[in-house]
This record gives structure tokens, C-alpha cells and sequence, in this order.
């Protein structure tokens, strides 16, 4: 069965994807081992695209022509882009210059507009009289203004990249684009913690900078660093064809040919929206692959394209890092290896479940207990079959992302505080580390962390069983982690807490996020206290009739030595 177009390919059936043909490049982000590079289809709907840009330019120097100057700049500007879209005079002069370019016959449009785009450096570097060279991009395109607009927000793919960062994952990120809006995906994720924000090199020189979790390489430039200081930043807007070609040789530019080169040869390459079509791209490729070739038999591999289908840029960078490697007899497949059919909103979201899922079976691993690796397993699928039925959930809006993020959130304070400490923080990571470096974490034990993913392990086995049924909780106080309804006729819905130890499950109680009245389950990750009096926060647990159902992970795991007893115990405890 052929797979859906990138454009309209589910979370679910990318995730499939990604188990099914490209296990080791999945395993591969997961362990931190990518660069991201990022071009402008991960912004598509928030900024202008090269669509939009080309559309500006035309439009602008149409609608600012003198028809009655036969020497005006702009007219003569307009014929030289009109030209350089493959029209010849008697096609020039049958258009109607005097309406919109947006009025004119669709077909005529579109075929220059089509046409320009594979040539939009030229067009951006057509002379406007004396004007200065780039006039046509910071006069007439307005970068600061219209890619670093207060008013615009992160879509799906930057709140994804930003959540990823903050994960470990993807903290070396290289960007063609102008704007800001993963730097601001970060920023609202973490409400402004500026610790957290990536490090943004804008300009050669600030490949010194010192480096924060991640960071973002901006080789053509930075719509907001420009806007704050343009003497400094806007020469650093790359764009014109002039500045494309001579972009590698050019002395200046060397910190930056010496950073992505280095960040070619350590770490393979995903490309997400970016189709390497500029000069620059390629020779950087080019120059890294005669330093240190990737095999073509890489794991993981050496070079991923989110794409619906490759374009030629796209297989000359394959065709050239790989050299003499490729061949006629492998070319094709070479490519289809290469190419994941799922554009980045739906890729970036799969990813992220993906890492969330790994990393919660790698806690599994590190809880220390009599049982086994072997019977872990049925806890690791029961983690897979969380991951799939989210994803089954999952749509590739915001709304989705921010509404998930924000009971993640929710449910890291409550397990590792016992209370919502900063609620204007939108996402907290599993750990700061990608996976290979979460062993060498010393604050999991406190946190809870590995207790939580046995937990939550056991929640989906007993789905996958059909034991029970879980559904989300809001994001707001008093509401649970989740919700479980047994399979039993009759039986009704039970909020679920997850928190580290007993002092915090007093919180929960203190601060009205856990009500007894409500019968709920709370699961905690150390033993649990004996009772006692828990003034001043009032009464709690098993003082009186035990209304809430307390359940410890640590006791459980230091007595079960299969995972069947581990889930009969589990599943006696929960009492539904």
C-alpha cells in the first residue's frame, strides 16, 4: 500500500514509518547524534515563503513604475526580473502591468512566479538605480518587519524543535532561515528562562559565543538581531546572488565555514524543509565530504531529507557527498533511503513522542530491582502502546502541541514537587541529556523519574490487556495525571497522581490538587510513610478510611522478580 503524500501522512502512520524503515534513524535522534538543518518550509504559514518573497518583489516594482519615464528604475528593474522568468518582449508586452500581480490570469502568474523561484537570489539582486545592493531585501522584502514581527508565533514544527532542544536532542541546529520562531518557541516553553534559550550565531564572529543547551547557526542571517541593530546584522542577510556564489570564499565568512563543516563531519544531517538549492549549501556539503565522507552504509545514516519526493539540488548533495560510493546501479535507492515521505509538522510531532517513549524505556532500564531485562519487556510495550495511542490522538495543530505540552508540564511539577511551582512554564524535559547520557544523571533517583516509567508502563500493559482504558486530564488544578476506568461493566473514571515521595503526595492534598473525597489513586515512587498526623496540611491517606489508594512503585520492585507478579501486585493495588 502506498504511503500518504508528506503533506497529509498522520502522526501514527509516520511513527510506523519510522519503526518500520528507519529504526536506526529514529534510534539516532533519540541519542542525540543529529544536526537539524532547517530551510523555510518549516515556516510555511507564518513567514513568507520564497513564494511570498518572489510575489513582493514583482508586485512591488510593478506598482512602483513610471510609465511615462522610459527611464525609471523601477520599470527598468521590472523588465530584467521578467526576463530573468524566461519571458521575451512580445510576452512582456502582452501583460497588464497596470492591474495586480494577484488579478492576473492564474496560469500566467503562477509560471513566473515558478519560475523565479529557482532563481530568487538573481531576482533579489537585480540593480534598483542607484539604490543600494540589497534594496530589494531590506527596502521592498523588509526583513526585520516581516520575519521578525512582534506578532508572530511558533507553529507545530518550532515548538517541537524547541521541546527537542530542551531534551537534549536537537541542540545543534542549522537555519537558512530569517526569523526567530524557534528562538521563541524556546522562550515561551520556558517561559523566557534565558539559561535555556539556544545560543543564536548570526554573524561569524559569534561562533564564540558561548554556548547554552543548543544552538542555532543562522549562516544567512537573523531577522530580530537586524531589527535590534542594523548597522551590525543586516550586512549578514544573505540572499543576493552575489553573496551566494562568493558566500565560501569569502574571508569573512570562514568561522562559519569552519563551524558547519566541523558539524557536517561530527554529526549526520536531517534536513527539514530545506532544499539545498543555494551555492553556498552545496559547497559547504562538498567540502565536508572530502574532509571525512560519510559511508553510504552509515548507521545511523549520514544524511535524512524530511520530503515528499527529492528534489535534483537535494540528489546532487547525496550524489556528491557520497562521491564515488554512489553509483548508477544504487543511485535510485540511495535516494528513496534517504528520503522520509512526511513533512515536519507530522515528522517533528512523531519524533518527539518517539523520544519521549524512549527515554521512559530507558528509565525502565535503570531501576534498580530483582527484575530481569526479560521481564521488563512487557513494560516496554506497554510504554509502545502509550506512544501509539497518543499518536493515534495526535493532529499537527498547535492547539495539540500546546495543550500536550502543558499537561506534561503539569505532570513533571506534580511528580517531582508535589505542587505546580511555575505554572507559566509551558515543558519540562524527561532529562537535559539525550539518552546515552541519562545513566550518568544522580537526580533520577530523587525525582522519581524511573519509578514513574515503571508506572506508567504498567498503565499501558494493562491497556494493551484490556484491563482498563485511559483518557487525558485537563491541565488545571485538582485535575489528576490522567484518568483510568476499569474494563468491569459499570465501573466509573479514577483520577491517577503520580509523585515522588510522601512528603510531596502531602502537598498535592495542601495545595488542592488531590481530593480524597474523590477516591483517587495516588502512585508514588518511594515507599510510603506510616501513618501519622500530616499537620499542618491536614490529614492524608491512610488516617481514617482510606478513600485514596495509595500504591508504591519501590516497594513493589524490590519484591517482584517477574512481571507477572509485578502486574498482579500493581493491579490488586489499584482496586478498580
Amino acid at each position: 500500500m502506498p504511503l500518504p503524500p508528506a503533506a497529509a501522512i498522520s502522526v501514527r502512520d509516520t511513527l510506523d514509518l519510522l519503526d518500520k524503515s528507519f529504526p536506526d534513524f529514529a534510534e539516532g535522534v533519540a541519542n542525540g547524534r543529529y544536526a537539524f538543518w532547517l530551510g523555510s518550509g518549516i515556516s510555511l504559514g507564518v513567514v513568507p515563503g520564497l513564494w511570498g518573497v518572489v510575489e513582493t518583489v514583482v508586485e512591488f516594482l510593478r506598482a512602483s513604475r513610471n510609465t511615462a519615464d522610459a527611464t525609471c528604475k523601477f520599470n527598468r528593474a521590472l523588465g530584467e526580473a521578467l526576463q530573468l522568468a524566461g519571458l521575451n518582449a512580445a510576452q512582456i508586452a502582452a501583460l497588464d502591468l497596470a492591474i495586480p500581480l494577484n488579478t492576473w490570469p492564474q496560469l500566467t502568474r503562477e509560471a513566473i512566479i515558478g519560475a523565479l523561484l529557482q532563481k530568487y537570489a538573481r531576482l533579489l539582486a537585480i540593480r534598483v538605480g542607484t539604490e543600494p545592493f540589497d534594496y530589494l531585501v531590506w527596502n521592498v522584502v523588509k526583513v526585520p518587519e516581516t520575519y521578525a514581527a512582534a506578532a508572530l508565533q511558533p507553529d507545530v514544527e518550532h515548538l517541537c524543535l524547541a521541546a527537542l532542544s530542551l531534551e537534549g536532542i536537537a541542540i545543534d541546529m542549522v537555519s537558512a532561515n530569517w526569523d526567530p520562531l524557534v528562538e521563541r518557541a524556546v522562550t515561551i516553553l520556558t517561559h523566557g528562562n534565558v539559561a535555556l534559550a539556544p545560543t543564536v550565531v548570526a554573524k561569524p564572529d559569534e561562533v564564540q559565543l558561548p554556548r547554552n543547551r543548543a544552538r542555532i547557526i543562522k549562516f544567512h542571517g537573523c531577522a530580530a538581531k537586524a531589527a535590534a541593530n542594523e548597522a551590525d546584522y543586516r550586512p549578514w542577510l544573505v540572499a543576493r546572488h552575489a553573496q551566494i556564489v562568493g558566500w565560501c570564499a569569502d574571508l569573512p565568512n570562514q568561522p562559519f565555514m569552519t563551524a558547519l563543516v566541523a558539524l557536517i563531519n561530527e554529526k549526520p544531517t536531517f534536513m527539514l524543509g530545506l532544499s539545498a538549492q543555494d551555492g553556498n549549501i552545496q559547497h559547504v556539503f562538498q567540502t565536508a565530504a572530502k574532509q571525512i565522507a560519510w559511508d553510504i552504509n552509515a548507521t545511523p545514516p549520514g544524511y535524512v531529507f524530511s520530503e515528499n519526493e527529492l528534489g535534483l539540488d537535494q540528489k546532487t548533495l547525496l550524489e556528491n557527498v557520497y562521491g564515488n560510493q554512489i553509483t548508477p546501479a544504487n543511485y535510485d535507492a540511495v535516494c528513496d533511503a534517504a528520503k522520509i515521505q512526511a513533512f515536519a509538522k507530522p515528522l517533528l510531532t512523531a519524533l518527539l513522542l518517539d523520544v519521549l517513549a524512549r527515554k521512559l524505556v530507558a528509565l525502565i532500564g535503570l531501576m534498580p530491582g530483582p527484575l530481569p531485562s526479560h521481564e521488563r519487556q512487557p513494560l516496554i510495550d506497554g510504554i509502545g502502546r502509550l506512544r501509539n495511542d497518543l499518536a493515534s490522538a495526535a493532529t499537527t495543530s498547535v492547539a495539540f502541541i500546546v495543550g500536550l505540552f502543558e499537561r506534561w508540564a503539569r505532570a513533571s511539577q506534580l511528580l517531582r514537587a508535589g505542587e505546580v511551582t511555575v505554572p507559566d512554564v509551558k515543558y519540562l524535559p524527561i532529562s537535559a541529556e539525550a539518552i546515552p547520557g541519562m545513566a550518568g544523571n544522580q537526580d533520577q533517583a530523587a525525582l522519581g523519574l524511573r519509578e514513574a516509567a515503571i508506572a506508567l508502563g504498567l498503565l499501558g500493559a494493562g491497556v494493551a490487556r484490556g484491563d482498563w482504558t485511559l483518557d487525558a486530564e485537563p491541565a488545571a488544578t485538582g485535575a489528576g495525571v490522567l484518568a483510568v476506568t476499569s474494563a468491569r461493566l459499570g465501573a466509573s473514571r479514577t483520577k491517577v497522581y503520580l509523585t515522588a515521595n510522601a512528603y510531596f503526595a502531602m502537598l498535592l492534598i495542601g495545595h488542592g490538587e488531590l481530593d480524597e473525597s474523590e477516591a483517587p489513586i495516588l502512585i508514588q515512587a518511594k515507599p510510603l510513610m506510616p501513618s501519622m498526623s500530616r499537620s499542618p496540611l491536614g490529614s492524608f491517606g491512610r488516617t481514617g478510611v482510606p478513600l485514596t489508594r495509595e500504591i508504591s512503585i519501590a516497594s513493589m520492585m524490590d519484591t517482584c522478580g517477574t512481571f507477572d507478579e509485578l502486574y498482579a501486585d500493581f493491579r490488586r493495588e489499584l482496586a478498580i
